[in-house]
């Protein structure tokens, strides 16, 4: 009962976090463009606090705990999908978020995904400087039998210096190309052994066990070395490489499911986030500020996606009123929206379908 808990609570802990701080970004802009933001909601549902500032907002706190919204002057509803003009005075018109130019409504949409990359940035940074960079060289500590590598000759004691052309500085970089590059085809490994390098070839495979390509090694822990004085530059590089990596590594992913016919069985929906929630908080807190970072570039890229519904979509019509100098029909919209809506629904139900005999096996055993 209490792993239980404690799963549900990491699940509303980092979803509510993570959704209030791209909420945030909206509200900020918007704020500084001039719009006028009657509600600032944490949850949803029945209303069990609230706090109405010098300037209107409505700030409070609803039963629900699963994220939160920025309600905007002329909004017909929480989801701002609709708005309307209809019960305003002619003078707060123009405090509405369609009354503002182009550029300020592509701003204000655009600034909830920046701030869970702003947000997953500054918090990668400040962990990179207070506990210092840990270093795992790209040298192999063992080789799992009857595994590609095995196939293929790897030793123990090979250092990677390139797969497919790019260079490999540590051991996440082989854990990160392996699972990115095309889709089932081989890669062309340089390694050095005794001093002396030379070039190997293998196929990486699946497990059972597992739900991403694995060429069978295990990092030498050995040789693991921690730098504990890092300076804030090299702390913002490294993290921005870092956050730049996770996006990256996202896209490659997409084109591959959606081009390469990769399985999509890796994909996780709110159970799979519960799950990982979980998980995250049980490794300690370390684990979990580490998830935090990894959902927020997440849920900022997701965002992004030229989905109608989601900020990208948005970003998308106004992109084309951008290019034409007018804005695509309201029916047009309207008929992308009902589309993006229903590709949501349909991709929820997948990973569902997906989440819920995987977490049944771990159940039961």
């Amino acid at each position: 009962m209490l792993t239980s808990l404690i799963y549900v609570f990491a699940f509303v802990f980092v979803l509510s976090l993570v959704v209030i701080i791209h909420e945030w970004g909206h509200f900020f802009i918007a704020r500084r463009c001039g719009v006028k933001v009657t509600d600032f909601s944490i949850g949803f549902g029945k209303e069990l606090w609230h706090h109405i500032d010098k300037k209107g907002t409505r700030w409070k706190v609803c039963l629900l705990p699963l994220g939160g919204y920025v309600k905007m002057l002329g909004d017909e509803d929480a989801a701002s999908a609709k708005a309307s003009t209809i019960n305003l005075k002619k003078n707060e018109i123009k405090y509405t978020f369609m009354a503002q130019p182009l550029w300020k409504r592509a701003a204000i949409i655009f600034a909830g995904p920046a701030m869970n990359y702003i947000s997953a940035f500054v918090l990668l940074t400040g962990l990179i400087i207070a506990l210092g960079e840990v270093i795992v060289p790209p040298v192999i500590g063992e080789i799992l039998p009857e595994s590609a590598a095995e196939e293929a000759g790897l030793q123990k004691g090979d250092k990677f210096i390139f797969i497919n052309g790019t260079p490999i500085r540590e051991y996440t970089d082989v854990l990160r190309v392996v699972r990115v590059t095309d889709f089932e085809k081989p890669l062309e490994i340089v390694i050095e052994r005794n001093g002396t390098q030379s070039t190997v070839s293998l196929t990486p495979r699946y497990h059972k066990d597992y739900e991403f390509p694995l060429i069978g090694i295990r990092a030498a822990t050995e040789y693991v070395t921690v730098n504990e004085h890092i300076g804030l530059i090299k702390a913002v590089k490294t993290a921005a490489t870092d956050i730049y990596k996770m996006t990256a590594d996202t896209l490659i992913y997409l084109k591959q499911v959606l081009f390469e016919h990769r399985s999509a069985k890796d994909m996780r929906g709110p159970l799979g986030i519960a799950e990982a929630s979980g998980d995250a908080m049980r490794g300690g807190v370390l684990s979990l500020l580490m998830f935090i970072v990894q959902i927020s570039v997440a849920i900022g890229f997701m965002n992004l996606l030229p989905i109608p519904v989601l900020d990208g979509g948005h970003l998308f019509f106004y992109a084309v009123e951008a290019v034409f100098r007018r804005p695509i029909p309201e029916r047009i919209q309207n008929g992308f929206l009902g589309a993006g809506i229903g590709l949501l629904l349909l991709l929820v139900a997948y990973t569902m379908f997906l989440d819920v005999p995987r977490i049944l096996q771990r159940i039961i055993g």
